[in-house]
Parts: C-alpha cells; structure tokens; sequence
C-alpha cells in the first residue's frame, strides 16, 4: 500500500512539472520556437528552455515505466515455477522459429533480383551478406509468428464451434 502512494505521488509530481513546461512552451508560443529553429546562428537557448525539459521528463517518464514493467514481469516470472516453466519453453520456441528462419530460410544475397546491381544503403553503403541475412531472418520470423498466430486464432474458434 505504501509503495501505492509512493507511485501515485510521483506521478502526481511528474504531471505538475509536466503542465509548468507545457504552459511556458505555451506562452513562449510556436513562432517563436519555429523562427529560432528556422535561424541556424542561434545558440538554441529557447529551445533548451522549453522543448528539451519537456523531452527529458519524457524519457524519465519512459524510463521509470520500463523499469517498474521490467520489475513487475520478472517479479511475476520468478514467482512460481510452473509460470518460469512456461516461460522459459515459449522463449524457446521464439529462438528455434529464429534460428529455422536464419539457416534455413534467409538469404546473404547483395544484389537487387531485378537489375543485378549492388543494393545501396541510405548511408551510401553497400550491403553486406550479414546485414542482408539478418534483414531476412527477421522477415522470415515475422512470417513464420503471424501464420503461428493466425493458425492457433483459427484452430482455436474451430475447436469452439465444433465443441458446442
């Protein structure tokens, strides 16, 4: 219960600060936000003094919620065996669908298939056979998850409707 109170006046705290950034950004109003961005001899200073407090509550918001989720989930994980169990058997079978995608499906191929040239990155570089194998693996993955969960949807309204 205390750690309740503890969380609900953080919270509470981050959107007080939160409003105080919000009606200066405000005030300040957008033009003046947009000339200083349009002006590249500037030093920034109006918007260090509004935009990035608001992206560092932001991040410190975004931060607090991934620890207190990651906390929360091991918490739980950790606290029978029979949950770590199965847990552990479905991040098996997420590593094997990735290693079946990986060596059995994805390609190292560097040229396009249609005009046999070298396939360029936005950084003007070209691609490489592991970048490509990846890129692939995670494509393939993502087939391979979807066509699992649309199949186990079906089978399971299947298995419903037959049951009735």
């Amino acid at each position: 219960m205390v750690l309740h109170k503890v969380f609900k006046y953080l919270a509470l705290l981050l959107c007080v600060i939160a409003a105080g950034f919000f009606l200066y950004t405000i005030s300040v109003g957008d033009e003046a936000i947009q000339a200083e961005a349009a002006d590249l001899t500037n030093d920034g200073a109006l918007q260090n003094a509004t935009l990035a407090p608001m992206m560092y509550l932001a991040y410190a918001v975004m931060a607090i919620t991934v620890g207190l989720v990651l906390f929360f989930v091991l918490k739980g994980i950790f606290s029978s065996p029979a949950v770590l169990k199965r847990s552990l058997i479905s991040v098996g079978i997420l590593v094997a669908i990735c290693l079946i995608a990986y060596f059995g499906f994805a390609d190292d191929a560097v040229t396009d298939p249609g005009t046999g040239q070298l396939v360029m990155l936005d950084e003007g570089e070209p691609l490489t056979a592991d970048t490509s194998k990846l890129v692939g693996a995670s494509i393939y993955t993502f087939y391979i998850v979807a066509v699992l969960a649309v199949g186990s949807i079906l089978w399971t309204g299947v298995s419903k409707l037959l049951n009735k």
